[in-house]
């Protein structure tokens, strides 16, 4: 099963062409990487799968499901980190995972227990009931990719996932590495 294709996806903005017929089949339990530079449309891509922009030609499918006719069940498949952190600084990492897992209908106990779950699996549960402003960039930035797995989704999309995220220090530690989510 494919887990995402597109065929011939285009985007503009104004006179900038941002896609030009974009072609991209990535199998189920895949990791795919977009590499270029800036400017390239990365961002345009991904912001077309997960259905926060609408493509201007071609055709698009997440998790078997048309980006453009089908935009809840995309939304209800996939992760998203994006490029810029969406956590609230002025709350505990803790109530950040908490309040997502409850807009994602876990229930109160469930969305306690992820949110627990994915800081101990992320090496944050010491400052997961510190205020967010509190921590470094790269604990920031750890929490909102962390984010994007409270639900355990089919696709996940990572826009600049090491963008601030320390890997470099992490990797000299020994302490936290970047783990591929489980899937299949």
């Amino acid at each position: 099963m494919m887990s995402i294709e597109t065929q011939g996806l285009r985007k503009s903005f104004g006179q900038v062409r941002a896609l030009r017929g974009v072609d991209l089949t990535v199998t189920e339990g895949s990791v795919c990487a977009l590499l270029g530079p800036n400017g390239a449309g990365k961002t345009t891509v991904v912001r077309v799968l997960a259905t926060l922009t609408r493509p201007d030609g071609g055709t698009a499918r997440v998790a078997g499901h048309d980006v453009v006719r089908e935009p809840r069940r995309v939304r209800a498949a996939i992760g998203l980190a994006g490029q810029h952190s969406a956590v609230d600084d002025d709350l505990t990492g803790l109530e950040n995972l908490f309040i997502l897992g409850l807009m994602w209908h876990l229930g109160r106990r469930r969305a306690r227990a992820r949110a627990a779950e994915l800081l101990e699996r992320f090496e944050l549960a010491d400052a997961g009931h510190r205020l967010v402003k509190t921590w470094s960039g790269g604990m920031r930035r750890r929490l909102d990719l962390v984010a994007s797995l409270i639900v355990a989704p089919a696709v996940l999309f990572l826009d600049e996932p090491t963008t601030g995220a320390g890997a470099r220090s992490g990797r000299r530690s020994g302490r936290w590495r970047p783990r591929a989510p489980r899937c299949c």
